[in-house]
């Protein structure tokens, strides 16, 4: 780590040769673990990883340190991971097949959403609603580290970070939260 805190901030005073440098320290380890949330795909997430280098280049100044650089950059890099398969799910071919991560092809079809069982829309819009109450109604304390978590698919190290709480705070509190929501929406899982 101190080598990364003195190529940061050598590199934060234009030395771009030691943003190079952490650049190919970490670019490996960035791009595995970048490699599932772009769904698999070798070539976009090279496409998004060039992308995250030239975003870091860009924001380096803003780095203060809170977390290690290679999360700094997945971070960055996630992020725009999840923009582009956003910007790629809007426009597909529907002669192309889904692809699966068991590797099988799933042909598309046409959905008339006119056609969906209405009872089943307002029972969908209605646990939807119920769901988001109760995560409203969680305490101050728990309430954050769920959102983190669950909704924004954070790590438990990156909350942490977040919150200004340690790793194991996070986990109790996660436990607690679910657990309060699961109490909170049983009754209502279990109606008729």
């Amino acid at each position: 780590m101190s080598d990364d805190t003195e190529l940061i901030e050598a590199a934060k005073q234009g030395d771009n040769e030691a943003f190079d440098r952490l650049w190919a320290r970490h670019r490996d380890k960035v791009f595995r673990s970048l490699l599932r949330a772009c769904g698999g795909n070798p070539d976009t997430t090279h496409d998004v990883l060039q992308d995250a280098l030239l975003n870091a280049f860009k924001a380096l100044q803003q780095f203060r340190g809170d977390a290690n650089f290679a999360t700094w950059l997945y971070t960055i890099a996630r992020r725009l991971c999840i923009r582009a398969r956003r910007d790629l799910d809007r426009f597909y071919s529907l002669d192309d097949p889904l692809n699966t991560e068991e590797g099988q092809a799933i042909l598309r079809q046409l959905i008339d959403q006119h056609a969906q069982d209405p009872e089943a829309l307002v029972i969908e819009n209605d646990l939807r609603e119920r769901v988001q109450q109760a995560i409203a109604e969680l305490p101050d304390s728990l309430r954050p580290v769920l959102v983190l978590r669950d909704i924004e698919e954070l790590s438990t190290e990156e909350t942490a970070q977040r919150l200004g709480i340690t790793q194991a705070a996070v986990k109790a509190r996660l436990h607690r939260a679910r657990e309060l929501l699961r109490q909170k929406l049983e009754a209502y899982l279990h109606e008729p």
